[in-house]
């Protein structure tokens, strides 16, 4: 794997030395992984030095979990604003899936470093963040249905949505730039089709 991180220093702009930190551990990690990434690079890529990421972050294990849960946090904040606000259940659910590809499309690190997390990163973060953080991911589905079939007649196709959701969330993460229009394209196929046969779309 490489260890090599895209651009060089981050400009120096009006953000704390924190956020700097973090911004420059979000792309590092997203492109190499956890263990493929060391303090200097992230030190070389914010322009600070090590000590003084140590001093925000105190070890390497900690920056890695504040750049994951800023990154999650970041993303549930983009999608929670974008959904849950259409006409009905149906196009509600498709939209949970387009905001997503379009936050991907903004900002594809974020996501990215969730799949280096499944994939690379030491056990006990991974379960971690499994545990706390995981299920938020189809929160947005969860809302729809709760909005739009209380009774649950539709619990199945809740299932089945989510279950789609999360691996279109995980092939996002892990497939090469360039796909993203096939795989949301693969998968807007598969949801309007279960949809069809729950007899909630045409």
């Amino acid at each position: 794997m490489s260890t090599q991180v895209d651009n060089e220093t981050l400009p120096d702009t009006d953000l704390s030395a924190r956020d700097r930190i973090l911004d420059a551990a979000r792309r590092a990690f997203s492109q190499n992984g956890y263990f493929g990434t060391s303090i200097r690079q992230i030190s070389n890529l914010c322009g600070l030095k090590q000590p003084s990421i140590y001093h925000h972050f105190e070890s390497k294990e900690n920056l890695f979990r504040s750049a994951l849960i800023s990154s999650h946090t970041e993303m549930m904040n983009y999608i929670n604003s974008r959904t849950g606000k259409e006409a009905d259940l149906a196009q509600d659910v498709e939209k949970v899936y387009m905001a997503y590809a379009s936050f991907h499309q903004e900002r594809p690190g974020a996501l990215h470093l969730l799949g280096n997390l499944i994939y690379s990163a030491p056990e006990g973060l991974r379960d971690e963040y499994a545990e706390a953080y995981g299920p938020e991911m189809t929160s947005p589905v969860e809302q729809v249905f709760a909005k739009w079939d209380a009774e649950g007649k539709f619990e199945e196709l809740k299932i089945c949505i989510n279950h789609t959701l999360t691996a279109f969330l995980i092939e996002l993460s892990v497939r090469e730039k360039g796909r993203e229009d096939e795989i949301l394209s693969q998968t807007m196929r598969a949801v309007r089709y279960v949809l069809r046969l729950s007899g909630l779309a045409k």
